[in-house]
């Protein structure tokens, strides 16, 4: 009786060493495979997140230019909720719109419209409005 477990257990055994090494080739192209879609949906997720930033982008330019037919203007109030919003400060501020900081404390204390000295101004201004917290930051390097 102990003859024939032993025989059935090296049957076994060598039974499972020719399935290991027959299956040895299928795992490693299927190691392979798992690495190329891994890579491929990478990619995706690389380009899917381009195309919203060029969606975004895109919006920003057509807001732009729809607000410009409209006429812009900003209050002191708009001014402050705007910095606010974006996360930055009084510094920053001025720092995007190439104004000095002491323009940023007029702008703010300022009650209702702000009258700009230039047009190069206003258009900065309204260039910022169609930012966001991240784009700002960005464009300060704080991102």
């Amino acid at each position: 009786m102990s003859v024939m477990k032993e025989l059935h257990s090296e049957i076994t055994r060598l039974a499972r060493k020719e399935i290991k090494k027959e299956l040895e080739p299928i795992k490693r192209v299927n190691a392979a495979q798992r690495g190329y879609i891994a890579d491929l949906r990478r990619d995706v997720g690389e380009l899917q997140k381009e195309v919203a930033r060029l969606q975004r982008a895109a919006g920003k330019v057509v807001a732009v230019e729809v607000e410009e037919t409209k006429g812009f203007w900003i209050s002191g109030k708009g001014v402050v909720s705007l910095r606010k919003r974006l996360g930055i400060t009084q510094m920053e501020l001025a720092a995007l719109a190439e104004v000095s900081h002491q323009s940023i404390v007029r702008w703010e204390k300022a009650k209702g419209k702000i009258l700009f000295k230039t047009e190069e101004t206003l258009a900065t201004l309204q260039q910022i409005r169609g930012m966001g917290k991240r784009d700002a930051w960005e464009e300060l390097g704080k991102g």
